[in-house]
């Protein structure tokens, strides 16, 4: 199905550099709102929080890891993201690692992309250019595609893969960034370091990664 253009503002470095962008995920929506009105609603809800207490978050990271993490946490499939992500790894993991491995990889995830906010200038803005949601064997899925415009150089796609869960909520669980896809990216990276570490060493890596950031 196709949906009127709209626009809204949109971080400029988390379109840049970040294969995937956490901030654009805090849906809070019903079957009866499209997948796009999830995405706008939740971009600006979130950018209107960080532009007003912008000052304070810059001196309190742990604030900003806070907010970011609330417009996420009830409203990303990172189990989903993670089994994808790890994929015949995921087969082989323990409860415990599955666990651990989604916990340390939204950590990850918010912690690298919350200081990426501080790259707004509020004039980026991200244009809807169509969706369409599919159902097979009784799951919705939709695919939202989007132009991100910068204040210089041409517009970047970012298309978003959503499914409706169980209880009617919208909810991203991979993201293609200028032809770059988040999930084979990050199964690509891990894939190596499994090799080499096993997925114990993956999660401890991952663990002291985020206490540095």
């Amino acid at each position: 199905m196709k949906q009127n253009k709209s626009s809204i503002k949109i971080p400029q470095l988390i379109v840049i550099v970040a294969f995937f962008s956490c901030m654009l995920t805090g849906l809070q929506a019903q079957a009866k709102i499209s997948p796009e009105q999830a995405i706008e609603g939740a971009v600006q809800g979130l950018l209107d929080e960080f532009t007003k207490r912008r000052a304070e978050l810059a001196g309190d990271k742990s604030a900003l890891y806070a907010m970011v993490d609330k417009y996420t946490r009830s409203h990303f499939d990172f189990e989903k993201i993670s089994k994808l992500v790890l994929a015949k790894n995921w087969k082989q993991a323990t409860d415990s690692q599955r666990n651990a491995f989604s916990n340390e990889f939204r950590t990850l995830l918010i912690r690298t992309y919350a200081t990426a906010l501080f790259q707004y200038t509020g004039k980026e803005t991200m244009e809807f250019k169509s969706s369409q949601i599919k159902e097979r064997n009784g799951i919705k899925s939709a695919i939202v595609e989007t132009e991100v415009n910068l204040s210089e150089g041409p517009g970047i796609q970012v298309t978003y893969s959503m499914v409706l869960d169980n209880s009617n909520n919208w909810k991203v669980y991979n993201m293609t960034i200028a032809g770059i896809n988040m999930v084979t990216s990050y199964r690509k990276t891990y894939g190596a370091s499994i090799r080499s570490l096993g997925l114990d060493g993956l999660i401890e890596s991952m663990k002291d990664a985020n206490a540095r950031i």
